[in-house]
């Protein structure tokens, strides 16, 4: 069975569902609330598990409790996490989405930057038959997207909300590209 190699976010999420997104300041009583592994790379390594298929991780976590179950629940869910970075001293990705009943959101992240620091090489891609990246770490989407292109295999970037810089920077790197509206905007100009 082909192989995809999933590179970038890995974070603990807490999301509350509410009756609508809060207006201003104040204490909102959440409707639901859960706390998932997700972040954009590992949703997608998990989701292409739950379809089926093989899908490996590459992302950083802290060598934390939390990092503990990030990896630990990702695993779970039938991805390959060898790949997974745990930094010592690091503390791992984490947010809290609000969703009112109309799917709106907000979403507000933390990402420690010893997490995002970028790797020297990307891993071994042999036996992968594509690589997809988000902009969370882009040190490593890019040594990612150059290598999936040597190795004559898709390079897909999932390209949200980031830096012109980010964007631009990662952009010409892919061969496929699916944009939030934000990033589309700053990609097309």
């Amino acid at each position: 069975m082909p192989k995809i190699l999933c590179v970038g976010a890995l974070t603990m999420d807490t999301i509350f569902r509410l009756d609508r997104l809060p207006d201003g300041p104040g204490k909102v009583i959440p409707l639901d609330a859960v706390e998932v592994a997700e972040g954009m790379a590992a949703a997608q390594a998990a989701s292409i598990a739950r379809l089926g298929g093989s899908a490996a991780l590459w992302a950083s976590a802290g060598d934390d409790g939390v990092g503990d179950r990030l990896v630990a629940q990702i695993s779970g869910e039938g991805v390959d996490c060898s790949r997974v970075r745990r930094i010592r001293g690091g503390r791992s990705g984490f947010s809290s989405i609000f969703m009112d009943r109309a799917g709106s959101t907000m979403i507000v992240p933390r990402y420690d930057p010893d997490l995002m620091a970028a790797p020297s090489e990307a891993p071994d891609l042999t036996g992968f038959a594509a690589v997809m990246t988000d902009v969370r770490w882009p040190g490593a989407a890019a040594l990612a997207l150059e290598a999936a292109r040597a190795s004559n295999i898709p390079a897909i970037l999932d390209a949200d909300m980031a830096s012109a810089e980010t964007l631009h920077r990662l952009v010409p790197l892919a061969t496929h590209i699916v944009a939030s509206e934000s990033a589309a905007a700053v990609i097309t100009g």
